[in-house]
């Protein structure tokens, strides 16, 4: 019967053999990978097949292997003890080989399956991704072990926990209505939800929903939930960045704009400058005629006569008036190279303040000095002198009715020395601020001034490697800050 049967599952195309002692099939099935063994209950004098039965499924390398019981015993006791010993079928002599071939393909299909959703239950288990299957209500009944991340008591959540709890309150709408549509038998997914808490640092989900169906009928839902907190830390950074490299191009803008701003500046006191020093030129060959004329006139008329001599006085306080605005002017047009030295800038204001502390004192301006000690500065004198001056008189001007003047010297973090001149005047007005470097530009309206004093001013920084800047506040006062170079020794 064995030759016979073995002769036939070969004819169907299977790979038989035939051990015909338990030991051989024993050893026969460590041996070769078999997908199902034929047994027969009867075997010799010592052993049957219910006890080689229970050492196949008592072994842990060969209990996988399916066993389909072959013999002429047809009790229900017998059937039931071979089951019970782990067979997987049970088939009584006589039988007809259609029903053995049927048999085995069933429990060979059977085998597959288990095996193939062995293989995907591994799988699940062991991928990185949150594996979750929902009934119909949206609560968690099954889940994979990642899934403990996310579930504070694992094994006492399952059945009890809403899908939709895990997520912050601000999705409940969207996550109630992608439910609803993936229990329709339509997909669904869902992008960077936050968690409301969580045993890692797993903040953010990627969701994809997918209808679970017995035929047409959706009887749950699986979701596959992805950790997408490493991209939102991406997307962050990069939002970070962007910010800073905004800010950064921003602050070039700036510094450019300022630039552009000293260069048209620059362009406008070269352009200025020739323009003063010719009108400069052409101005003094009349006003010298004028004065030599006034000068014989004021000889030869009638002395007695007080109102001549009163307009004559006029016309030659007019003339050293004009010659001093020439003057200005020609310091103004001046481009020769300076001479540079180390200087004491401390000294330098005292000397200044010394020729204009009375004229302070009379329009009741209160002086105050804070000086600190300072490096010397890498500077021309005389051009400091000018630039003091100029300062002090314009604060001078801007308080008709006294005041306090404050100046202040003190190092600066960038090894520069800081000057600062604080007015408790009138201020300017906030439109007027980027102009008042511009020659000609002035705000009396009394004809003082031709506004050329704060044009040396800047030009005489300029030359001397330094920078100014101006803040002020109507009805508060002014502040002008020098920044000067400081002298280096060479070694």
């Amino acid at each position: 019967q064995a030759y016979v049967l073995s002769y036939y599952l070969r004819n169907c195309g299977y790979s038989v053999d035939w051990c015909n002692t338990p030991g051989i099939a024993l050893n026969s099935a460590r041996q070769k990978n078999y997908d199902l063994i034929l047994l027969d209950v009867f075997l010799n004098a010592e052993e049957d097949g219910f006890d080689l039965c229970k050492q196949f499924k008592s072994d842990s390398e060969l209990k996988s292997i399916p066993i389909i019981m072959v013999t002429a015993r047809n009790s229900a006791a017998d059937r039931v003890s071979g089951l019970k010993l782990g067979a997987d079928d049970y088939i009584t002599k006589p039988f007809s080989r259609e029903e053995l071939v049927a048999r085995i393909e069933a429990v060979i299909k059977r085998k597959e399956y288990f095996e193939t959703t062995k293989r995907y239950r591994d799988l699940i288990e062991n991928t990185d991704d949150i594996v979750i299957f929902l009934d119909t209500d949206g609560i968690i009944e099954h889940a994979n072990r990642h899934a403990e991340f996310l579930l504070p008591d694992y094994e006492d959540s399952l059945g009890k926990v809403k899908f939709q709890d895990l997520f912050d309150t601000i999705y409940s709408k969207s996550i109630a209505v992608l439910l609803r549509r993936v229990l329709e038998g339509h997909e669904a997914s869902g992008n960077s939800w936050k968690l409301r808490k969580s045993r890692l640092s797993i903040s953010t989900i990627d969701c994809k929903l997918l209808p679970i169906r017995r035929g047409e009928k959706v009887i749950g839902i699986g979701g596959i939930l992805r950790d997408a907190t490493p991209r939102e830390k991406v997307f962050q950074a990069l939002e970070q960045n962007t910010k800073v490299l905004r800010e950064e191009v921003q602050h070039s803008s700036a510094l450019l704009n300022e630039m552009q701003q000293k260069l048209v500046m620059s362009e406008k006191m070269a352009v200025m400058g020739q323009l003063a020093a010719g009108i400069a030129h052409e101005l003094r060959n009349p006003l010298n005629t004028i004065g030599s004329s006034t000068y014989y006139l004021k000889r030869v008329l009638n002395s007695e006569n007080t109102k001549v001599q009163e307009h004559l006085d006029i016309i030659n306080q007019e003339i050293r008036r004009s010659q001093s605005i020439i003057t200005n002017l020609l310091d103004f047009a001046r481009k020769s190279p300076v001479d540079r030295s180390s200087v004491n800038i401390n000294k330098i204001l005292d000397q200044t303040l010394a020729l204009v502390r009375k004229e302070l004192s009379n329009k009741s301006i209160e002086l105050v000095k804070e000086f600190s000690e300072v490096k010397p500065c890498y500077v021309n004198s005389d051009d400091m002198k000018q630039v003091f001056l100029n300062l002090i008189l314009n604060s001078n001007n801007a308080m008709p009715n006294g005041g306090i003047l404050t100046v202040k010297t003190r190092m600066n973090d960038n090894e520069t020395v800081v000057v600062e001149f604080t007015d408790s005047g009138q201020g300017i007005e906030e439109k007027y601020l980027n102009k008042i470097f511009d020659p000609f530009f002035t705000t009396n309206k009394d004809g003082n001034g031709i506004g050329i004093g704060l044009s040396i001013v800047h030009s005489a920084i300029d030359r001397n490697k330094g920078n100014i800047s101006v803040a002020s506040q109507v009805g508060v006062g002014t502040t002008f800050q020098l920044e000067l170079p400081v002298y280096v020794e060479e070694n």
